[in-house]
């Protein structure tokens, strides 16, 4: 009887028991906190890249008279103040600013401290309203999980997404109305119409180089 009593009076397993139900727990906490130390600094930067990207579009869609150069990274003044024709040709062919804001945050992350891992999308969308006109990029990077925790059917890669938006200046009422003609042309014309409209934009292209327009 004494025997029995002493097992059931020994806490000497009491250890092996309180880790063995602790030690997943501390684990996720700890890969948590890994986790926010990656995903807080990316996000942060990718906000201000983004927002930058979408200032840089939409100031040069503006009527600043300036012009963003995505190699230089930097303004410059246009030469030749846009008038209400050009207006609508820009609108007709203006370049793809997915690429434009691809490379804008790209080079701007190449800048920040802290690196960066995982994939990295970027999309403009133009949103043309009736009243103003709105730039906005979205930034998405795909950042791998330093810790596997597909035991726990934890995904191996999260992504964030974050968006920025500018509005275009543009206090000429008849040159905002071209804006929305050269839009409304471009959605609603046929393809094969399209096409030559490409090619045309690519012979304007080469002759305003050759004159230095």
């Amino acid at each position: 009887m004494q025997k029995q009593h002493n097992i059931f009076s020994d806490t000497s397993g009491y250890a092996v028991v309180e880790a063995t139900i602790l030690f997943p727990i501390i684990m996720l906490i700890f890969a948590g906190l890994v986790f926010l130390s990656v995903y807080l600094p990316t996000r942060a930067v990718l906000q201000q890249n983004t927002q930058y990207a979408a200032t840089a579009l939409a100031t040069e869609q503006s009527d600043t008279w300036l012009d963003f150069d995505t190699k230089e990274m930097k303004y410059d003044w246009i030469s030749t103040p846009n008038n209400v024709y050009s207006a609508f040709l820009a609108g007709l062919f203006t370049n793809d600013l997915n690429s434009d804001a691809t490379t804008i945050v790209t080079k701007q992350e190449g800048k920040s401290l802290t690196s960066h891992s995982g994939n990295l999308k970027v999309e403009c969308e133009v949103m043309n309203f009736v009243v103003y006109k709105e730039i906005r990029v979205t930034a998405t990077r795909t950042i791998p999980v330093p810790v596997d925790l597909s035991f726990v059917k934890f995904p191996r890669e999260i992504p964030i997404t974050v968006s920025s938006a500018a509005v275009v200046l543009n206090g000429d009422e008849f040159v905002r109305n071209m804006d929305l003609a050269a839009e409304l042309v471009k959605k609603y014309m046929p393809e094969r119409l399209q096409f030559e409209f490409d090619k045309l934009g690519g012979f304007l292209d080469k002759v305003y180089k050759f004159f230095g327009v």
